[in-house]
C-alpha cells in the first residue's frame, strides 16, 4: 500500500511510519517541522519520501495525494497555554489543515482516512478510565480545534462516504517522546 502520514516527524507519527515500512508500504511523509524532529526519521529517512510543508497550505500538498491509498492524519499543533496565545495558528493548523486533507483524501479517492483525535475534548472527566461516550467539553483553544477537527472527519465519512477511524488518544509516550517544554514527558 502506499500511504500517506501527516506529522510523520513527530513522536507517534515516526512510529507510525517505522511499523508500516516494517511492513513493505510505501511511505510519504509531510511535515512542517514546526513540532516534529528530523532526527526522528533519521534512521530510516532513505526509505521514505519527506516533504516540509504546512497542510494549511492546500496547494503545497496536494501533489502528494496522488496514488494514495491509506492516509494517517497526525499532524497537529498541540499544547494549552500556546493554543491560549495563539489561537489562529491553532486553527490554521488543526482545522484549515484537516479541512485539506480531508478535501484531498475525497478528491482522490483515498481507502482509508486515520485521523489521530485526542482525549483533551474531555476536558476534565468526572470518571476514568473515560468512556468515549463522556461529555464533550473542550476547555482550550488546543482542545476544541482538534475536537473540530474530530467533526471534520466524521462528517466528511458520513456526507462523502471517505472510510474514516478517528481515534481519541489519551496521554501517549514512548522514545522520540519530547522532553522538552511545559509538557514534555
Amino acid at each position: 500500500m502506499k500511504c500517506l502520514v501527516t506529522g510523520g516527524c513527530g513522536f507517534l507519527g515516526s512510529h507510525l511510519v517505522e511499523t508500516l515500512l516494517s511492513k513493505n508500504h510505501k511511505v510519504t511523509v509531510i511535515d512542517d517541522l514546526s513540532t516534529g524532529n528530523l532526527d526522528n526519521i533519521n534512521i530510516f529517512k532513505n526509505k521514505i519520501k519527506f516533504v516540509k510543508a504546512d497542510i494549511a497550505s492546500s496547494n503545497k500538498i496536494k501533489k502528494y495525494f496522488k496514488n494514495v491509498d491509506w492516509v494517517f492524519h497526525l499532524a497537529a499543533r498541540a499544547d494549552i497555554v500556546p493554543s491560549i496565545e495563539n489561537p489562529k495558528k491553532y486553527f490554521e493548523a488543526n482545522v484549515v489543515g484537516t479541512f485539506n486533507i480531508l478535501q484531498e483524501c475525497r478528491n482522490k479517492k483515498i481507502k482509508k482516512f486515520i485521523y489521530i483525535a485526542s482525549s483533551s475534548s474531555y476536558g476534565i472527566p468526572k470518571q476514568y478510565p473515560t468512556s468515549e461516550k463522556s461529555l464533550i467539553d473542550c476547555k482550550y483553544p488546543y482542545a476544541l480545534t482538534k475536537y473540530l477537527g474530530e467533526e471534520l472527519v466524521m462528517h466528511w465519512g458520513k456526507i462523502y462516504n471517505l472510510p474514516v477511524i478517528s481515534l481519541r488518544c489519551f496521554n501517549i509516550y514512548g522514545t522520540r517522546s519530547r522532553t522538552s517544554g511545559t509538557y514534555g514527558a
